[in-house]
């Protein structure tokens, strides 16, 4: 990831007219955050052409918060969403613009008021070469302040690591594994009829696949202007956090064999966690041997990935502290998150996730 972090210019589309960007949002009982996002969607210096909320049969006034505000200053559809779930919201979305490319971002995201702009100048910047662009995405409460609280922090150094390797794997031309809370899709290339419909999470993880099956694997980028970054709400309960990568690993293995690379790693890594674990209580001296070396490893690894993400602000004596804490509670979360999946039912938003 050194390097991965750089504004991404270039003199002569600077000077050609800004791309237009259309913002699909699919959402479900998102009163509380939406407002928020289509505020940041309205500060922009590059505003969106189109803004397009789908719901998915909200409850709780979502579609009543869309004019909360007032008027926004782009046109802002809703549509119902044609069928059940996040996958057919985002279809619906892209077949409902005319724009050239899409912003996919979940409702729960905050952007800082150049986003936009630097996702446009991104595009124009890849030419014809992509059809689908990540952008970074962190977690946090705000679009520019590091995570509040020591929890919120853990959670955003442990998923600062996996986008540090899934960037690592589209700039090596082996793209694996992808996020669905902040990406760039050119219109015509996102594979409607491949998201498998009867899996009720995994629209990134689908989308990704079928541009690998299709022979496009290099046809997905990294948009790594951090102008771009796009802030994602943690989850504020232990509970809820098990939950969350409960329903991600229940993904995993679900995952076609154009991802077997993304499978063979989180195999490799609950395998190696366990058997760590496995090895403290067989050969203690060799466990401790085992778990100093990788925690070693895992700060040097999860520090520079805090810091590119901008998750640290409060001194160098509060990071070192968020990341020992996470090497050491981070096994213990991946062996608990293992032994619940198969007894664990999760709900998202009132439904089955997996």
């Amino acid at each position: 990831m050194r390097g991965a972090f750089k504004t991404q210019q270039n003199e002569g589309a600077l000077l050609e007219p800004l791309v237009q960007l259309t913002v699909v949002l699919p959402v479900r009982n998102e009163a509380g955050t939406l407002p928020l996002l289509l505020a940041d969607l309205a500060a922009q210096t590059h505003l969106p052409c189109e803004v397009i909320v789908v719901d998915d049969a909200s409850d709780d006034g979502t579609l009543e918060s869309l004019t909360k505000n007032g008027l926004w200053p782009f046109p802002l559809t809703s549509l119902a969403n044609p069928g059940s779930g996040k996958k057919a919201g985002l279809s619906a979305g892209l077949k409902a613009t005319s724009s050239s490319w899409v912003l996919g971002v979940d409702a729960d995201t905050r952007l800082g008021p150049e986003a936009l702009c630097a996702m446009a100048q991104g595009i124009s910047t890849t030419g014809p070469s992509k059809d689908m662009l990540l952008l970074p995405l962190r977690i946090a409460t705000q679009c520019k302040a590091p995570p509040k609280t020591h929890f919120h922090r853990l959670q955003a150094l442990d998923f600062a690591a996996m986008q540090g390797w899934a960037v690592s794997a589209v700039r090596k031309g082996h793209p694996a594994m992808a996020s669905g809370g902040g990406w760039l899709w050119r219109t015509d290339a996102f594979p409607h009829g491949q998201l498998r419909p009867d899996i009720p999470s995994g629209d990134d993880v689908f989308a990704l696949a079928a541009l690998i099956e299709r022979g496009d694997h290099s046809r997905v980028g990294w948009l790594g202007d951090p102008r771009s970054m796009v802030s994602a709400a943690p989850m504020h309960t232990l509970t809820s956090l098990l939950d969350q990568r409960i329903r991600w690993g229940a993904k995993a293995t679900q995952y076609p064999r154009s991802l077997k690379a993304a499978r063979r790693v989180a195999v490799a890594m609950a395998a190696m966690h366990l058997a760590g674990l496995i090895l403290l209580f067989v050969h203690p001296l060799s466990g401790l041997a085992f778990w100093g070396v990788k925690t070693t490893v895992d700060i040097a690894y999860t520090h520079q990935m805090g810091r590119a993400y901008r998750l640290f602000s409060d001194g160098h004596f509060h990071a070192l502290t968020s990341l020992i804490a996470l090497a050491v509670v981070h096994p213990l979360f991946i062996s608990t998150t293992l032994l619940l999946m198969p007894f664990r039912k999760v709900r998202w938003k009132g439904r089955t996730a997996m």
